[in-house]
């Protein structure tokens, strides 16, 4: 008498290895893209380092982004800083920033007001711009935008007055 495995038996065993399969697959494919979410958040924070260190050791640039908010040009004033040109007067930059950073310009919209970057959501609803919105670290900065100038190392509220 031989002993071996029925063809029922290796049907299932193989139905089982397709539904554990199928589980597994959508939390590995989840990872990667929150990896990929914390990568790009610790680039936009070194992004807006560089624009802070600009803007601190650049007096005239707050000026030059002042004139532009509220206009389209204030994302090419924005993108040129970044770029390492303060003067903002070479174009083709743009074209690597983009190259470098292409979330930046798909998943958010970035303005400057009141010595302040102000970051909102643009209408892209991919799969790393919507992990990228959810971010806690994100959600902040879409909130209470990130500040330039002035002391950002004190609280700066009048509340000890009374």
């Amino acid at each position: 008498m031989k002993k071996a495995f029925t063809m029922i038996e290796l049907v299932f065993v193989i139905v089982i290895l397709g539904i554990l399969a199928s589980l597994a697959v959508p939390k590995l494919a989840a990872t990667k893209t929150d990896a990929d979410a914390a990568k790009i958040v610790v680039e936009m924070k070194n992004i807006f380092d560089k624009i802070a260190a600009s803007y601190v050791s650049n007096p005239e640039l707050s000026a030059k982004l002042a004139k532009t908010s509220g206009t389209t040009d204030n994302f090419v004033a924005i993108m040129s800083v970044i770029v390492g040109d303060p003067t903002l007067k070479d174009i083709k930059a743009l074209q690597k920033i983009n190259d470098q950073y292409p979330w930046l310009s798909q998943c958010f919209i970035m303005t400057y007001e009141n010595e302040a970057l102000k970051i909102q959501k643009s209408q892209d609803t991919s799969n790393l711009c919507t992990t990228l919105h959810a971010h806690p670290t994100v959600k902040e900065w879409m909130t209470n935008g990130i500040k330039l100038g002035g002391n950002r190392l004190f609280n700066e509220t009048n509340n000890d007055k009374k």
